[in-house]
């Protein structure tokens, strides 16, 4: 069902936390589940154990799958130090430390898919059957959509194998479900402090297998010593000339718009991509802002599309790591439009054959009736639930009543805390309701 509504009708899917239209406040969207990416014939996940650059640059790389050891530590060392690093991840750890995981994203770290509970894809080093492809699709998507829901970000397209475990049939089948690099690492740069190894030992196998490129592999469990060796690393590596560089910042994945001559990327891209992408919120057409929220008079990232405002606040737990701006509520005030006869609260309900929303005294009729109740976030709910097509426009602010846009034509139109809601009859369903382009009318 929710494919459906999502594919068929271009559903905007938003969470947010319901409140009085009296109070503003941006909304948030929610997650939506993603259709695995169709099989290349023949094509396979590229495996990288080193970059190919002379540029002075090391990728540090710590796997996380057993406990939060030193976690929080690293984390501190790394924001103290302003080192970005990237993480394998198992999803069962994720899920165990969503505020690790949280944070880690937060400050700019790149995460890896490392599966959902750390079986060996083939088998070898746990001397067990290889996993099937089902077997392997479920790791996979369950840590890719654990990590999603948890963080905002989206691990896809780097995958760490458990073990290192790795062979033409994980690459090919890494590469059907989207995942395009195998990140290994560089030979004689994994530290092995879960062997038992001590600090000083860790520190001197990297610095004497270093070299432009490498890719380190580290853990941050209890029982390595490599979370404590850490902070001396990084000074000796910048001793050296080394910078530091994530999984992400070597293989980065922006989208080109050459429509709007704009791009997206990190969690914009992730978001615009996970939850509607182009036939719910249109090309972007800004780059990434600073600017003060409305609300809340506070700086944020901000980017904008054709039909909407996307603030980004990666402390925030998801969904609402992500806003999205009230631009009904914000267009309607803009043109003046609050003080039209239409705009004005009604006591009652006035007609039996409409739904009235007592919340902000507004009635929901006819098409746009039908339209707003075919729309809704995937609450698990029966069919589409009132509270999901709440969830997805906010609440009506307005009656019907018709209105010059900007193709010059007079259409009915009504508002909505999130949305304007269009009326083409010249277009046949589901297309004769359109939603209105506030984001590209929104000045900036």
């Amino acid at each position: 069902m929710v494919w459906h509504r999502m594919l068929l009708f271009s559903l905007i899917v938003i969470a947010v936390e319901l409140g009085s239209i009296i109070e503003p406040q941006p909304v948030a969207a929610a997650s939506a589940r993603v259709l695995p990416s169709a099989p290349l014939e023949g094509a396979q996940a590229q495996t990288i154990d080193k970059f190919a650059t002379s540029e002075k640059v090391v990728c540090l790389t710590l796997d996380a799958g057993s406990d939060a050891g030193y976690a929080a530590f690293i984390l501190d060392t790394l924001r103290e130090k302003d080192v970005r690093v990237s993480f394998g991840m198992t999803g069962q750890w994720a899920a165990a430390n969503p505020q690790l995981v949280r944070r880690m994203a937060a400050e700019g770290h790149a995460l890896i898919n490392h599966t959902d509970s750390h079986r060996s894809l083939t088998g070898r080093s746990t001397r067990r059957t290889a996993l099937t492809f089902d077997e392997r699709v479920h790791e996979i998507r369950a840590a890719e959509e654990r990590i999603w829901h948890l963080s905002g970000a989206d691990v896809k397209p780097y995958f760490r194998p458990p073990y290192g475990d790795t062979d033409t049939s994980v690459a090919r089948d890494l590469s059907t479900l989207g995942y395009r690099y195998n990140i290994m690492w560089t030979s004689g740069l994994d530290t092995l402090g879960w062997k038992g190894r001590s600090k000083e030992q860790i520190i001197q196998t990297v610095l004497a297998n270093v070299s432009p490129g490498a890719i380190v592999l580290m853990h941050v469990g209890s029982e390595s010593q490599d979370g404590p060796a850490l902070p001396e690393l990084i000074d000796q590596l910048r001793n050296q000339g080394y910078s530091f560089r994530t999984i992400a910042d070597m293989l980065p994945q922006i989208r080109e718009f050459p429509e709007t001559n704009r791009r997206l990327r990190g969690m914009f891209r992730t978001y615009w991509e996970r939850t509607g992408g182009l036939a719910v919120y249109g090309y972007p057409i800004s780059g990434e802002l600073r600017e003060r929220n409305p609300d809340t008079g506070k700086m944020a990232t901000v980017q904008y599309f054709e039909r909407q405002r996307f603030e980004l606040q990666p402390h925030n737990a998801p969904p609402y790591h992500m806003l999205l701006g009230r631009l009904g509520a914000a267009d309607a005030q803009r043109r003046g439009l609050l003080r039209r006869k239409e705009f004005q609260r009604l006591r009652r309900q006035t007609n039996a054959a409409c739904t009235f929303f007592s919340e902000t005294g507004h009635h929901l009729c006819g098409a746009f009736r039908d339209y707003w109740q075919a729309h809704g976030l995937d609450f698990a709910d029966a069919g589409v639930s009132s509270r999901e097509s709440l969830a997805l426009f906010g609440l009506p602010i307005s009656e019907e009543f018709r209105m010059r846009l900007a193709d010059g034509h007079w259409h009915k139109v009504q508002y909505f805390e999130r949305a304007r809601f269009e009326w083409h009859p010249e277009n046949s369903r589901p297309f004769d309701i359109l939603l209105g382009r506030l984001g590209a009318e929104q000045p900036r």
